[in-house]
């Protein structure tokens, strides 16, 4: 068993995803797309689940349902300058899209790289204020 299970907050609409971004000003957050009839999805959120390693300390993890928020689904790939698809995770740091990755591609080994490169940034950029 994983020593941080992840704890997900959904974002159910386009105010709640400006919330969400907006937040990220203070700490990452990590927004996972999923559409729950998707086997892929399902399969997809339960490795990340089980592999998960991130304290809610570090990054505050996001839900979204592409079958119940489609606006939302793709209103963050918009915002996110990227293309529209699920399962899709997508890292947002200082209000901006830092990392994301789809379908097969998305792993907590990457997201944790991820994650490292984006504190190390704003450390070194703080540092220099």
């Amino acid at each position: 068993m994983n020593q941080y299970p992840p704890k997900w907050n959904k974002i159910l609409s386009l105010s709640d995803l400006d919330e969400v971004i907006e937040s990220s000003k203070l700490k990452p957050v990590l927004i996972y797309k999923h559409g729950p009839s998707s086997r892929e999805s399902l399969e997809k959120k339960i490795e990340l689940e089980s592999n998960w390693s991130f304290s809610d300390e570090e990054i505050d993890l996001f839900l979204i349902d592409d079958s119940i928020s489609k606006d939302v689904s793709t209103e963050v790939s918009d915002i996110a300058g990227i293309s529209n698809d699920f399962p899709q995770i997508i890292l947002f740091a200082d209000g901006v899209t830092m990392y994301d990755e789809s379908q097969e591609m998305i792993s907590v080994k990457k997201i944790k790289l991820a994650l490292k490169i984006v504190n190390r940034t704003f450390r070194w950029m703080e540092s220099r204020i």
